[in-house]
């Protein structure tokens, strides 16, 4: 998973730092002191209050390092779970405190921490089920291209463009030479969020002057964050196109696969 430098050492520092001051604090602490932080810690008020938005601010951060949006999404859950039970908590202490109010806040806890794991998992399980194979890729841009050919294959440029015009929209990179049973990959971290009705194009040479043109995946997103392919070249036909077969993910449509290892008209 790539990780921006300049945002790892920010990420460590503001999580770092204040982590190591409490524990030093706490390490100086006499026997007693220490008993007494550790039972604070471990009330219900704490947990399910501080507690909550600690832990959503510290998801929500780390979703953001690493690009994950389930991490973003368990953040946002925790966070604002413990913004209302801290508002709850608050309004509980400022009223008389009775049987019911401790019931109606109890019941609240349990309805609304059981709802948000229910809608957590699902979302989790659609997203899941939805990118099956390719849901271990990270978000952004992933190629992969597997020569089982018995030729050296060169120049190959992967690009965004529309169908029209074929101009760049987002240089994604290239492949100088990939020899016989060679695999390699391309990956960008972020997807430029340039026109909608995209696609994922690559160019390579055919013959001497000529150059060929092929869509990989149509991306329907104007703001896209994940698109996956897996592409393995079988060899050549007579005019020099590449014969492939592709599979992959892309927002949107979702999961595709196509075949084009016959001859090419």
């Amino acid at each position: 998973m790539k990780v921006d430098t300049y945002s790892l050492i920010s990420f460590i520092i503001l999580w770092g730092l204040p982590t190591f001051m409490i524990v030093r604090t706490y390490l100086k602490m006499d026997y007693n002191d220490k008993r007494i932080a550790i039972n604070d810690f471990r009330t219900h008020r704490f947990i399910f209050t501080t507690g909550f938005i600690i832990l959503g601010a510290f998801f929500i951060h780390l979703g953001l390092l690493l690009n994950l949006s389930i991490l973003k999404l368990i953040g946002f859950v925790f966070l604002t779970l413990g913004g209302f039970l801290s508002t709850l908590n608050k309004w509980n202490k400022s009223k008389n405190k009775s049987v019911l109010v401790k019931k109606i806040f109890t019941y609240t806890l349990i309805g609304i921490t059981t709802f948000f794991l229910i809608l957590l998992g699902f979302y989790y399980l659609i997203i899941r089920v939805g990118q099956g194979e390719f849901f271990q890729y990270d978000n952004g841009v992933t190629i992969e291209v597997y020569n089982s050919s018995k030729q050296e294959i060169t120049d190959l440029n992967f690009f965004f463009s529309f169908y029209s015009n074929y101009d760049i929209l987002l240089d994604l990179g290239n492949i100088d030479k990939l020899e016989p049973g060679e695999t390699t990959s391309i990956y960008r971290p972020h997807i430029i969020g340039t026109g909608n009705d995209r696609s994922l194009y690559f160019q390579y040479p055919i013959k001497k002057s000529e150059k060929q043109v092929d869509s990989l995946a149509y991306v329907a997103s104007n703001k896209p964050s994940k698109v996956v392919v897996i592409i393995e070249i079988t060899g050549t036909d007579n005019n020099g196109k590449l014969l492939f077969r592709a599979k992959g993910f892309a927002d949107v449509h979702g999961q595709f696969e196509y075949d084009l290892t016959s001859t090419r008209e």
